[in-house]
């Protein structure tokens, strides 16, 4: 292991290490349902050798991804919580909101597919009505702590303007994949309702990407947060710092944006319009510009001491 490596894994440890209740529940949360994403990876792997496919209705790549999607996003959580006051109410309140829910949905996804039967949009049986309407409950659920924990972030962070900017945009993100998980969940019961089939593939119109629009949406908050902690062991200012988090949120989001118009538009990502093909090269010329700048400001720099320094002040 190389002395960068092993000091940024240092910066990470730190960066997540629990203070609160909430904060160690959330992380035990997460880190539970990434080690269920990679146990069911080295299923999916296992399977694919034998000729199963990776994508449809009942695969092993749903309690993959959304057992590393939720993973990832509660020990994000974790991170926004640690930036922010110790409120005991408000985070039992992001606690069951989301971290418990978070399980609970992916819980039923993954015992779904181990039953080998649909997770979404399966009405079959009893049974299978009963954990599509709960999976929908539990989305709101989750949705709702997440606006909680966005107000707290907004309201108690305005003093950390890089980690604000980070923690703020990338939860309204997360709350944008909600939305378009909503218009998914509805095209899905379209589909449904006009063939009695649940689809293997979703999409909006003849190829929109929505499954595309709908991650970028939901991980831009991990972008975010490594660009914002990566920036805070530069030799940059606090200006420059809040400046170049800014840049990197407005690149991403124009990524997004690009992605889900092609989506709403019924075309592939690959192949979109003229407008939202200039606006996506955009952002992600952005993004690199950005990527490149905080690693330049990164150089020479002994990210272990320097973090240890600036969190010890922090604390």
């Amino acid at each position: 292991m190389t002395t960068t490596t092993r000091a940024l894994l240092d910066l990470a440890r730190q960066e997540l290490a629990p203070r609160t209740w909430a904060q160690r529940t959330l992380l035990l949360l997460g880190a539970l349902l990434l080690a269920s994403s990679v146990v069911h990876g080295g299923i999916a792997l296992a399977a694919a050798v034998e000729g199963a496919a990776w994508s449809g209705s009942v695969s092993w790549r749903k309690p993959v991804l959304f057992g590393f999607s939720f993973g990832v996003l509660l020990v994000s959580v974790v991170w926004v919580l640690r930036q922010l006051p110790d409120r005991r109410r408000l985070g039992a309140t992001v606690v069951w909101l989301v971290g418990v829910a978070s399980v609970a949905e992916v819980s039923l996804i993954t015992v779904q597919r181990w039953r080998g039967v649909p997770s979404h949009f399966n009405a079959e049986t009893a049974m299978d009505t009963a954990v599509w309407q709960a999976m929908a409950v539990l989305v709101m659920v989750t949705v709702l702590g997440l606006a909680v924990l966005l107000g707290w972030a907004a309201r108690d962070l305005r003093h950390h303007d890089t980690r604000w900017t980070a923690a703020v945009l990338g939860i309204a993100g997360v709350l944008v994949a909600g939305w378009l998980g909503s218009d998914m969940a509805a095209a899905g019961e379209e589909v449904v309702a006009a063939t009695g089939r649940v689809p293997e593939e979703l999409v909006f119109g003849a190829a929109g990407s929505a499954k595309v629009a709908h991650a970028l949406a939901m991980h831009g908050l991990q972008v975010l947060i490594v660009l914002a902690v990566l920036l805070g062991v530069s030799r940059f200012g606090a200006a420059a710092r809040t400046a170049l988090t800014a840049a990197g949120a407005v690149a991403y989001a124009m990524v997004v944006g690009a992605v889900t118009a092609t989506a709403y538009a019924g075309r592939s990502w690959t192949a979109p319009e003229t407008i939202p093909a200039v606006v996506g090269s955009v952002g992600v010329a952005g993004l690199v510009g950005v990527g490149w700048v905080t690693l330049a400001g990164m150089r020479g720099r002994r990210i272990g001491s320097v973090a240890t320094g600036r969190l010890g002040a922090r604390s």
